[in-house]
C-alpha cells in the first residue's frame, strides 16, 4: 500500500479511503492480473452480464463457528457472554457457533448445548448442565470449580545414544 501512495501519507480515514479508491480504479483494475492474464476491469464487465438475481432462493447459509475451551466452571465464552455446557466437558475443546439467534456448542459432531443468544456480558445457565457436579470445597456457597482428572499423554522414552551414533556418521 505504501508503494501505491508514493509517499503521500493520508491525513485520516476519509483521505485514506479516497486515495485507495483512486489507486484501485487507476492502477489495480487496469493492470494485467498475474493469474487470469486479464485486466480486472475488463473481466468484471464480462462476468457481470452473466450474473443472475437470486429471486426467491434463500442465501447460502453461513455459520460463524470458532473453537473454544470449556472453563473449569463449565461455561464457554462467546461474543461477550458466557453459556453453560454439561460439566463433564470442563477443560475440553469445543466448537461454538451461532445459528438463527441460538448459540450451539459441539463436542466432536455432537451438540452438547443450545441456548438463546443473550445480550453482551450475560451469563446463561441451564440447570441440567450443572446437575450432579461433584461437590467439593467448604460447602459455604463458594464458586465450585470442577477438578480435571485427565492423564497426560504417554510419551515413548528412548535412549539418546542411538541418536549420537547417527550424528557421528555411524548411521545410514
Amino acid at each position: 500500500m505504501r508503494l501505491a501512495l508514493l509517499g503521500k501519507e493520508p491525513c485520516g480515514l476519509e483521505d485514506l479511503n479516497a486515495q485507495l479508491k483512486a489507486w484501485v480504479s487507476t492502477v489495480a483494475n487496469e493492470r494485467i492480473h498475474g493469474t487470469t492474464h486479464e485486466q480486472p476491469v475488463g473481466r468484471w464487465q464480462t462476468e457481470r452480464t452473466r450474473l443472475h438475481v437470486l429471486g426467491n432462493r434463500p442465501p447460502y447459509p453461513y455459520a460463524d463457528d470458532e473453537p473454544r475451551r470449556v472453563a473449569r466452571d463449565a461455561y464457554v465464552s462467546w461474543q461477550g457472554s458466557r453459556y453453560s455446557v454439561p460439566w463433564q466437558f470442563a477443560g475440553k475443546d469445543v466448537w461454538v457457533c451461532e445459528h438463527a439467534g441460538r448459540i450451539e456448542v459441539y463436542y466432536s459432531a455432537k451438540r452438547i448445548a443450545l441456548h438463546e443468544r443473550a445480550a453482551r456480558h450475560r451469563v446463561v445457565t441451564c440447570a441440567d448442565h450443572h446437575r450432579g457436579i461433584p461437590l467439593g470445597g467448604n460447602g459455604r456457597g463458594d464458586k465450585i470449580l470442577i477438578h480435571l482428572h485427565e492423564t497426560p499423554p504417554v510419551v515413548e522414552a528412548r535412549p539418546l545414544a542411538a541418536y549420537d551414533s547417527l550424528a557421528a556418521g555411524g548411521g545410514r
